[in-house]
């Protein structure tokens, strides 16, 4: 979508938008057309999963943690080389549904455990080396180094000092994951400003160091390559990340969706486990790790200069039209949201690339137009819940009110009705009538005669 241009409307009106069709590109849910053109070993992850929002949050979930388990693969971005390390956060109120991301934690389990089983080894070796240095007389057991303690998971109940010392003892590399976005921001209540100063410079790759008071350790790493996945309510969102102001609120994706008051039909696809399916591609993803890591130089992920200058023109567009609707503060979500899209395409086509070769070594590789579309798709999506949660936040945008005030004129309006009766509701809600012909202009309406408009209704499965 992002990369074949915005679809652009016919209606005579169409010169009061600076962007056509923009607002129908900013839906709540991501569309089918995503999930069938997804690499094929992702495909099979979602053919049981009816739920579009649980869809979604896996989708969003499996990314981010995938962009934890592609060692050597780099992208260069605004003059820099970048790695596809993601942050999300999954916002939703308790009960929701958002308990299935526990499944996207089986993509990268195989890692996880081969890189414990290398821990539990390298200690066992460690502890009998220093056992016979003991028995050697004059032997100097403190010059023994021990082993770095490898994992791939970093647990969220920690201090800031403890994710760096964990990083520097993982090359750098690590994910983030937490299901409950509480666990994290107690670890932070003492820690906030170290914390806050890890995420923001690991996301671009830039050094950090920390010092343990208490024995005065210092652990720096030069380039972190840190994935974080977290799910809360939107009150932990705000108690994680209370302002928009300070660089961490753009650099997550953020989804977010309500509970429904419906009870799922738990004997529904009775034989499937989706579980099974996900440690399937848990295997599969191990042995990319492997080979990605056995490189002898990192994957370079490009844009073809066509591409690029779509991109580029694209995310001109979205800038100047988000910057006037909601002002400065929409401007580091918008920015930033060019880099995470980058880095799905770079997730996707590193998965397609080796799912397709397998062994076919390359220094260099094309990232897809399919996977550039795709995440452009993605990343309107993820505007769409970013503005909805500054909304929330102690500076909420004037775009963002009015989206909300355009949600409650949709409500109010009956499924057929005139341009008179739509000024007249706009009106009680203080929106002009080029405010409320704007509106029309959008996806949410189609004009079915002079002065006749009718709601699209968007069909939902909601079942959580």
């Amino acid at each position: 979508m992002i990369m074949h241009g915005l679809k652009h409307n016919t209606m005579a009106e169409e010169e009061l938008f600076l962007l056509p069709g923009y607002q129908d590109q900013l839906r709540s849910t991501l569309s089918n057309s995503i999930y069938d053109n997804l690499p094929e070993p992702l495909r099979d992850l979602f053919t049981t999963i009816d739920n579009p929002y649980e869809r979604d949050i896996l989708l969003l979930g499996t990314l981010t943690v995938l962009s934890g388990c592609m060692p050597n693969v780099i992208g260069f971005y605004d003059r820099k080389w970048v790695s596809p390390n993601l942050y999300t956060f999954i916002e939703a109120p308790a009960g929701s549904g958002k308990g299935v991301l526990s499944w996207t934690r089986l993509v990268g389990m195989e890692i996880h455990k081969m890189l414990l089983e290398e821990t539990t080894l390298a200690k066992k070796q460690f502890e009998e080396l220093k056992r016979e240095k003991i028995k050697q007389k004059d032997a100097d057991v403190s010059a023994l180094k021990e082993p770095p303690y490898k994992l791939l998971f970093i647990p969220a109940n920690n201090s800031a000092s403890s994710v760096v010392q964990t990083l520097s003892e993982n090359d750098g590399a690590g994910i983030l994951f937490s299901t409950e976005a509480d666990t994290l921001a107690n670890a932070l209540a003492q820690d906030w400003g170290n914390f806050s100063d890890v995420l923001r410079a690991a996301f671009h790759h830039e050094p950090v160091e920390m010092q343990r008071r208490q024995n005065r350790e210092h652990f720096s790493v030069e380039r972190p390559r840190l994935s974080v996945l977290l799910t809360g309510t939107r009150g932990q969102v705000i108690r994680l990340i209370p302002d928009t102001e300070n660089g961490l609120f753009s650099r997550f994706m953020f989804y977010s969706f309500p509970a429904v008051p419906t009870f799922r039909n738990v004997f529904d696809h009775r034989g499937t486990d989706p579980g099974h399916t996900f440690r399937k591609v848990g295997q599969m993803v191990k042995e990319m790790y492997l080979f990605l890591q056995g490189q002898t130089q990192a994957l370079e992920l490009y844009l073809v200069k066509e591409h690029q200058d779509r991109f580029i023109k694209q995310f001109q567009l979205l800038t100047h039209v988000a910057h006037k609707d909601s002002g400065t503060p929409i401007l580091a979500t918008i920015h930033r949201l060019g880099l995470i899209c980058f880095r799905m395409s770079m997730v996707f086509t590193t998965m397609r690339y080796y799912s397709q070769t397998k062994r076919d070594k390359k220094s260099e590789i094309k990232i897809q137009p399919t996977d550039l579309e795709i995440s452009g798709e993605i990343a309107y999506t993820l505007l769409y819940h970013a503005n909805m949660l500054v909304a929330d936040m102690k500076n909420g945008s004037k775009y963002i009110q009015q989206q909300a005030k355009q949600q409650r004129f949709f409500d109010i309006l009956p499924v057929e009705f005139n341009w008179t009766l739509a000024v007249g509701l706009g009106q009680k809600l203080n929106m002009s009538p080029s405010s409320v012909r704007r509106y029309l202009l959008g996806g949410e309406f189609e004009r079915i005669g002079k002065g006749q408009y009718r709601k699209v209704i968007k069909e939902v499965a909601g079942e959580h």
